[in-house]
């Protein structure tokens, strides 16, 4: 397959990969980045270090970036900063974070969402609503899946033309905390 729409940028490289891929920082403490290509025939694998980055191919291309000192994923329609303790996964378009306890992080759009309250799925409960910054709305949600407790945020990015990006987080109960910082993080509201 081909490049895909999400790349990684910082550190002065960017990183494209080939799809289907996931995107992991091995180690909490490392910018080192391993990017795996599942092929049908097995992943593949790239251990991507900034300081001396090199394409791998068929997995991930390289090339100069920007020089921020953290990653940020870059699509078409948004950039986001990756926030730790999530791996990117090209399972939802344009990608989808996925941590611990089950939890994600999804985005979509840009779209027209009149009434927030119109993606509130049945058996679930709001338990907060308010405004972040940058006009963020913010609809906290909760839920019970497969006999647990669950937890679902959806942050509303306002956009241009009345459209919205619509970020959605979840986790089990012992994940909150993490989805919660995790999308306020990538979206610069913590």
């Amino acid at each position: 397959m081909g490049h895909v729409f999400a790349r990684l940028a910082g550190h002065g490289v960017v990183l494209m990969p080939y799809w289907p891929y996931t995107f992991e920082l091995p180690d909490a403490e490392s910018e080192v980045v391993l990017v795996t290509n599942w092929r049908a025939d097995g992943p593949a694998t790239a251990l991507v270090d900034p300081s001396d980055a090199q394409s791998v191919p068929g997995v991930v291309d390289v090339e100069p970036g920007p020089d921020h000192p953290f990653w940020v994923i870059e699509t078409s329609g948004f950039d986001a900063v990756w926030p730790r303790g999530f791996s990117v996964e090209s399972s939802v378009a344009p990608y989808c974070l996925v941590g611990e306890h089950d939890s994600s992080i999804s985005v979509q759009g840009p779209a027209h969402v009149a009434d927030p309250d119109e993606l509130i799925a049945p058996g679930q409960t709001v338990v907060d609503r308010r405004t972040m910054g940058e006009g963020v709305r913010v609809l906290e949600l909760a839920y019970e899946h497969d006999g647990e407790p669950w937890w679902q945020g959806l942050y509303l990015l306002p956009r241009k033309g009345g459209r919205v990006l619509v970020f959605t987080a979840q986790s089990r109960e012992p994940g909150v905390t993490a989805a919660r910082h995790g999308v306020e993080w990538m979206m610069g509201l913590a």
